[in-house]
């Protein structure tokens, strides 16, 4: 089972690369020089370090790196590279400041657009911070929107919240916009993009994702069976007794919950599946004993998948991950009149499948129990090993 995990992983990294495809989009270099070109499109979660384009489809691959370029396009997303001021102070506990104060630094950094209008919204991340920026139509200056979090005697977490003071002060004749709704208002990218869209007046339009559906969080009814099968194993001193294999189809009943990440292209997600299943066998008269597995467990699994999509209407999909099997009876192996439990685990899974609209079908490997105990009914091993076939239907 372990080598079969590590393989699935393998496996899905290398679909994962390989699903990014180029796409139609341009850049300007350092020079001025705008270039129509084919990007590969990462939908990058953080701020590129450098793009990768073709000049046309049958060209090879060349790498640009971001100090060479003022601005790229591809897909929904526009990057500018502007000198700004920005505060790198971290918000993670162990390298929290101790002053309230701001110091920052001008550097050169490569903005992506989130909002455009009279007056732009503009991110910076690099995986250790974000920042956000603003800039009017009227002038060229992009200025930091700024916020801190910092120490207060070694024990109390506070913020510099000076963003608010700032769109309170950019904002001020707008109607729409009040100082309780700047208040309320958190230092993160869909909270700002809100605010900055009412300004300018910008109709919401519904997000979507490759499926065409609008809402990022989904939710699956996936009953299915699994194909499972008990060992009882003879007495290592009789070797005239052989071993006794029950095979049986079991019934597992899952509901998946779903969240589609807002990057990549609505590729990557992750989700929830808890399921319940049963399984009892009963072999009576092995060489005058009577054996008995009765198992029933709630199984709550977290996992990743990345979608590879067909089309707009179809995709098939590879997901990794980690179950916890809480068992729920109190006796699984009983032999006469002695009994035993199996215990709560821990275990890697694997799965891949296929969706066609609302309907689908997986299969899933490392979420069916096999059972084995010894001749005189102890518990003997108790993997995940089995392959579970479901089908499901997409509630919303």
């Amino acid at each position: 089972m372990k080598n079969l995990f590590y393989s699935a992983l393998f496996l899905f990294s290398t679909l994962a690369y390989g699903q990014i495809t180029f796409e139609n989009g341009y850049f300007i270099d350092l020079n001025g020089e705008k270039k129509n070109v084919l990007i590969k499109n990462y939908e990058w979660k953080n701020s590129p370090s450098s793009l990768e384009y073709k000049v046309d489809e049958t060209s090879v691959p060349l790498q640009l790196k971001i100090s060479d370029l003022n601005e790229f396009s591809v897909g929904n997303q526009k990057y500018i590279a502007k000198n700004v001021m920005i505060d790198r102070s971290s918000s993670k506990i162990e390298y929290l400041s101790t002053s309230k104060d701001f110091t920052s630094n001008e550097e050169r950094l490569l903005l992506k657009l989130i909002v455009e209008g009279d007056i732009s919204l503009y991110s910076y991340s690099d995986g250790s911070v974000t920042r956000f920026f603003y800039k009017k139509s009227d002038d060229n200056e992009i200025k930091p929107l700024r916020y801190k979090e910092y120490l207060v005697n070694n024990t109390q977490i506070k913020k510099n919240e000076e963003y608010k003071k700032q769109l309170n002060q950019i904002f001020i004749n707008n109607k729409n916009i009040s100082e309780t709704d700047i208040d309320g208002l958190s230092y993160n990218e869909n909270q700002l993009k809100k605010v900055f869209k009412i300004y300018n007046n910008i109709n919401d339009p519904e997000k979507t994702n490759r499926n065409g559906k609008g809402n990022n969080f989904n939710i699956y009814l996936k009953p299915g069976i699994g194909f499972s099968n008990y060992k009882i194993l003879p007495p290592s001193d009789n070797l005239s007794i052989g071993v006794r294999k029950e095979d049986k189809i079991i019934f597992r009943a899952a509901v998946e919950l779903e969240y589609v990440l807002p990057f990549n292209k609505g590729k990557w997600a992750i989700f929830l599946e808890p399921a319940f299943l049963s399984a009892k066998f009963a072999v009576t008269d092995y060489n005058r004993r009577n054996f008995e597995v009765n198992y029933s467990s709630l199984q709550i699994p977290l996992g990743v998948k990345y979608n590879m999509f067909i089309n707009q209407r179809s995709k098939v999909y590879v997901a990794g991950l980690l179950q916890y099997n809480m068992m729920l009876g109190k006796h699984t192996f009983s032999s006469d009149n002695r009994s035993y439990t199996g215990d709560d685990r821990v275990y890697p899974s694997f799965a891949a499948g296929y969706n066609y609209d609302k309907f689908g079908i997986e299969i899933k490997w490392g979420v069916i129990p096999l059972f084995s105990s010894s001749y005189y009914g102890q518990y003997h091993n108790f993997g995940m090993d089995g392959i579970n076939l479901s089908v499901s239907y997409k509630l919303f």
